[in-house]
């Protein structure tokens, strides 16, 4: 039976019951028919524990059918929180179990959906990496012959021409930038982004990072220092290079020329080592540096249309130092510069 159809029932045999007595109360009061102990006394008495009865029945049964309510809302709870497939157990055909049977039905249809979008942002990924790599092929040539030509290996240049093959070359260099970011971006989304970490000296990827750079800052005089210390840890060399390159070369681009200064300061805690690239430059703003790690973010458009970039660089070394068990987040005040600090631990982790 349905529930609105028990609770009609109820108050049914209640109203029946009430407006009986009431008929018989009104007739012994009018007639004096009922004398004290005769059969219609009695009947008066047990149709009054039957109303009685069945007041304080009408809410029992309310809380009984209505409690798998909860148990629904509990479920739904679940499925707001991203755990779907999840089945709701109740055999009654009553309004509750078609709720149930409707929710069931849902959960299945979610679950199903959500596995096809994983399924083809996979595709989709997989795609994008091999898109990227077949773009990065061609441009490898394109430096190297750019090299030949510059080093006059196949006759002399005039100046003209020279200046010209420095632009082909540069915007070749920028252009497999961005083709690497958003290859090793997307090997970073389904978990194909190699690594191959080993016990090395952390100050040795600072140096090299550094020296890198160094013809970059002095041209633009730019201070670069560094408080590196011999220290052995387990890591990606080449990736926490790659790291530290990319927080340098944002330092750079943040200040200015012959006033800039940027400091690499390297700190050990009893569990990890921290690594921080300091600068002066124009700092960002608070309410863009909650977005700075998310792919293709960018604090300043117009600035980085300019210099070049991708807005991948901070999400890719996001996921690089979370590979190797650390953290990394940003300190910074708007005309007061910026501050990068990652993290990585000194026992080696089982990352998944």
């Amino acid at each position: 039976m349905k529930i609105v159809s028990k609770l009609y029932v109820l108050i049914g045999i209640l109203i029946v019951a009430a407006a009986f007595n009431l008929f018989l109360l009104y007739q012994d009061e009018k007639s004096g028919i009922f004398g004290p102990g005769s059969d219609q006394q009695t009947i008066i008495q047990v149709l009054l524990a039957v109303d009685i009865a069945t007041f304080f029945l009408v809410p029992v049964v309310i809380r009984q059918s209505l409690s798998p309510l909860e148990t629904v809302n509990k479920a739904l709870s679940r499925v707001k929180e991203g755990m779907y497939g999840e089945k709701i157990k109740y055999t009654s055909e009553d309004e509750i179990g078609e709720l149930v049977s409707s929710f069931n039905i849902m959960s299945d249809t979610i679950k199903e959906k959500e596995e096809q979008a994983k399924k083809t942002d996979i595709a989709k990924d997989e795609f994008l990496a091999m898109i990227t790599h077949e773009l990065k092929t061609p441009l490898v040539p394109i430096q190297g012959y750019s090299d030949i030509l510059l080093n006059e290996h196949l006759g002399k240049l005039t100046p003209e021409q020279k200046n010209r093959l420095s632009i082909i070359k540069s915007s070749s260099e920028t252009l497999l930038g961005i083709i690497s970011d958003l290859l090793d971006v997307q090997k970073l989304d389904i978990g194909q982004l190699r690594m191959k970490k080993d016990n090395a000296d952390i100050k040795e990827s600072i140096v090299k990072s550094i020296s890198a750079l160094a013809p970059q800052a002095e041209k633009k005089e730019i201070h670069l220092t560094s408080n590196a210390k011999n220290y052995v840890l387990y890591h990606d060399s080449e990736r926490i290079k790659q790291v530290l390159t990319n927080l340098i070369k944002n330092a750079m681009i943040a200040v200015e020329p012959k006033k800039g200064k940027i400091e690499i300061d390297m700190e050990e805690t009893p569990s990890e080592i921290q690594i921080s690239v300091k600068d002066n430059g124009t700092g960002i703003p608070h309410d863009k540096q909650k977005d700075l790690f998310k792919k293709f973010y960018q604090v300043d458009t117009t600035l980085t249309r300019e210099r070049g970039g991708s807005g991948l660089g901070l999400a890719i070394c996001k996921g690089i130092i979370e590979n190797h068990g650390g953290k990394i987040c940003v300190e910074s005040e708007e005309g007061k510069g910026s501050k990068f600090t990652f993290t990585i631990p000194k026992l080696p982790l089982e990352i998944t």
